[in-house]
């Protein structure tokens, strides 16, 4: 499976080598020409758990119809843990999983929610932006917190929404997609429009904080489920 663009994630040998491939992946999300969530019809959620010594990594990739938000497919793949755990440096960490848990399935999903950042990081690639790049899929970050910059408050009422900014650049939205929630942190990963992210969240997400496939992946990545194939031990 892939786009024109698909590849492997590089593991990095030091952060400054990591830096640099963060850098032209953020060249490559800037110079991405952003597709309408208009026709599409299946988007993926993404999420990754790691064993209790912290040397493999789970991930799992959930599949909903769009905007039904029907279950299509599941998929779960465990390797071990290419990276150690640095801030700023996770796409090199847990990309690599869920990449190939993407890759497993039957069908290719038109968008990816991926459960961390995208632009939203301090060089301006996160995991979503990662994720999307490599597989040449339209992708979104949807995080529980900020990384870098700040947000003003957010109103109340759910599709209240307000700017994430590192100085002068907005770079993801604070939203609200639950009334009495704490908001989310979406940008953009790959291939889409901050406003076309933002409103494709609030559609993902009916009635709960997390967008309903990020949800479903979160809940099968530690441990899978019953008639899921076991997870595929990749190294």
């Amino acid at each position: 499976m892939g786009g024109p663009s698909a590849r492997r994630l590089s593991i990095p040998g030091s952060p400054d080598e990591a830096r640099v491939i963060q850098e032209r992946v953020a060249r490559e999300v800037e110079a991405a020409p952003p597709v309408a969530p208009d026709g599409m019809r299946s988007l993926a959620g993404a999420d990754a758990a790691y064993s209790a010594d912290g040397r493999t990594v789970h991930a799992a990739v959930a599949v909903f119809s769009f905007p039904g938000l029907d279950v299509l497919e599941r998929s779960r793949v465990t390797r071990e843990t290419p990276y150690p755990y640095l801030p700023g440096f996770f796409a090199f960490r847990e990309g690599p999983a869920i990449i190939a848990a993407v890759r497993a399935l039957a069908r290719r999903p038109d968008l990816i929610l991926v459960d961390g950042h995208g632009r939203a990081h301090p060089r301006r690639a996160g995991l979503a932006c990662h994720v999307g790049a490599c597989l040449g899929i339209p992708a979104i970050g949807v995080a529980k917190r900020i990384l870098v910059g700040e947000a003003g408050e957010v109103g109340e009422a759910r599709g209240s929404a307000t700017p994430i900014r590192d100085g002068d650049e907005v770079i993801g939205m604070a939203v609200r997609t639950r009334a009495g929630s704490r908001p989310v942190y979406v940008s953009v990963g790959y291939a889409i429009g901050l406003e076309d992210a933002v409103e494709v969240v609030l559609s993902a997400s009916p009635a709960s904080r997390i967008p309903v496939p990020i949800g479903e992946a979160h809940r099968i990545a530690p441990e899978g489920l019953p008639g899921l194939p076991p997870a595929h031990h990749q190294t």
